[in-house]
């Protein structure tokens, strides 16, 4: 999903975490974090292009076709866990819930909006295990090869 998606995405989230626990904070955090996950794009980008300024590579949001690897820290279910585990106490339950209800949303759209990618794709323990190789990661999953939803 693009980035003005997971804005919009956010903000009803955030609107919801407001409704619900009438906390401007945990509202704020769950919009910014909803959306400000992406930037761990940039690390793929400067891997692959380097430092030099490039909009039309950056927002191409294909980086791993140039490096070969595929590394988006931030996108990951083991992170979201660490931030549940963290997070506990009745006094942080507000931004516990709303953050993670928007990281959560955010992981779930972008495995909806790329069908072709195993669900294995945003967990870090799989990234590391396949040493961040984009070809290894990307492989698409058999089920979706066997449908014929999936073309080479």
């Amino acid at each position: 999903m693009r980035t003005l998606g997971h804005i919009i995405t956010s903000a009803g989230i955030g609107g919801l975490s407001y409704w619900r626990f009438r906390c401007k904070k945990s509202a704020m955090a769950a919009f910014f974090a909803g959306w400000l996950i992406d930037l761990d794009h940039l690390v793929d980008y400067v891997k692959a292009h380097g430092m030099k300024p490039n909009w039309e590579k950056f927002n191409e949001s294909a980086h791993e076709k140039y490096s070969g690897k595929l590394y988006l820290p931030l996108h990951s279910f083991e992170l979201l866990a660490l931030f549940f585990f963290l997070f506990r106490g009745e006094q942080r339950k507000p931004m516990r819930m709303s953050v993670g209800l928007s990281i959560l949303t955010h992981l779930i759209l972008d495995q909806k909006c790329n069908p072709g990618r195993s669900p294995m794709t945003y967990f870090l323990a799989n990234r590391i295990h396949k040493k961040f190789d984009a070809k290894r990661i990307l492989e698409p999953s058999f089920a979706l090869i066997k449908e014929g939803k999936y073309k080479y």
